[in-house]
């Protein structure tokens, strides 16, 4: 083979040396393993190929941060909550009102349930005397009662711990205030007794009081009281 090797042309490689030499090529074991090395190319292009196809599908599926965005929404929440709150800051007001009306209507009932228990407590109608007072009223023809009940007696001798026994600076007497100067004698006249002595009963002081009320001109007007209701 060597001597074959020697022969041929200057500068020409003889045909069967360079056949040889191909062959020994392809036929000596290689130094470097090729399959594992082309196993190592090909699975680093599939996980690079792979890697890349998921940033790629992550960047699509995940929106970009916009602070833009971001506040405008911060921006409707806030609004929502301000409304959310004024909403009950109205509906406490409204509350507030309701309370206020409650109470008020609660400070009237009470104010006139003291009114009533006053006018009990000056002796009307649970005073035994108030019941004596209103059979002389009746006996004597009188046609306003509630006026006399409610108004006119006690105003005129309802401060006063004995009303029947009442008599005031202006010469007035027992529980309706019979002015003496101006009905004393025409009392004395209908019932034959005298004034001081029996004007402050209650039956002849309610019986007077009737009298008054049908002869006087103005009617319940002869009473201060009514007058100033």
């Amino acid at each position: 083979m060597s001597r074959v090797a020697t022969l041929g042309i200057r500068g020409h490689v003889p045909y069967r040396v360079a056949v040889m030499n191909s062959y020994s090529f392809f036929t000596r074991r290689p130094s470097v393993p090729v399959l594992p090395v082309l196993l190592v190319i090909i699975i680093a292009t599939l996980v690079f190929g792979i890697s890349r196809s998921s940033a790629q599908t992550s960047e699509l599926a995940t929106p970009r941060f916009d602070p833009t965005a971001a506040l405008e929404i911060e921006l409707v929440l806030a609004e929502a909550k301000i409304d959310a709150l004024e909403e009950q800051l109205a509906i406490s007001r409204q509350a507030s009102l309701r309370s206020e009306h409650r109470i008020e209507a609660q400070r009237s009932t009470i104010l006139s349930m003291q009114g009533a228990r006053q006018r009990s407590a000056t002796s009307l109608a649970t005073d035994s005397g108030f019941e004596a007072w209103k059979a002389g009223y009746e006996i004597g023809g009188g046609r306003n009662l509630p006026a006399f009940e409610n108004i006119i007696l006690p105003c005129e001798s309802g401060g006063e711990p004995n009303p029947d026994a009442a008599v005031g600076p202006t010469d007035d007497w027992g529980r309706a205030q019979i002015n003496r100067p101006t009905w004393g004698a025409r009392f004395e006249e209908l019932t034959g007794v005298l004034f001081e002595d029996h004007i402050t009963d209650p039956v002849l002081n309610g019986y007077m009081a009737a009298v008054v009320e049908q002869e006087h001109g103005r009617g319940l007007n002869a009473w201060t009281c009514w007058r100033r209701r």
